[in-house]
């Protein structure tokens, strides 16, 4: 999963299409727990774009836009509109499902 790491990076790679943004921490036990979830659920979406935002490098403003006050976070945007979040390590079903309940079409 690539890490974004500036806010031009996020605007641009959320624009188009289905995308995941995992907002975590180096600190973060749970982060580290869905991360490896994440490992087993990206070969099964094709049609979606993951990536990672490490909240302690990121630009601020970014965090505050969407109001990340807790990790982990995933967030759905389909063609740069945010869809839906889900807070917290899960389970593979539980993201997948949350995936394929938000993402779009193709």
């Amino acid at each position: 999963m690539q890490y974004i790491k500036t806010r031009e990076e996020f605007e641009n790679l959320t624009h188009t299409g289905n995308v995941i943004v995992q907002f975590s921490a180096t600190w973060c036990g749970p982060c580290k727990t869905l991360a490896k979830t994440m490992e087993n659920v990206i070969p099964d979406q094709p049609d979606v774009s993951f990536y990672k935002v490490d909240i302690d490098s990121m630009d601020k403003s970014i965090l505050q836009e969407y109001n990340i006050r807790s990790v982990p976070r995933l967030i759905v945007f389909v063609n740069g509109d945010e869809k839906a979040e889900m807070i917290g390590s899960k389970s593979q079903s539980e993201v997948t499902e949350f995936i394929n309940k938000h993402k779009e079409a193709r």
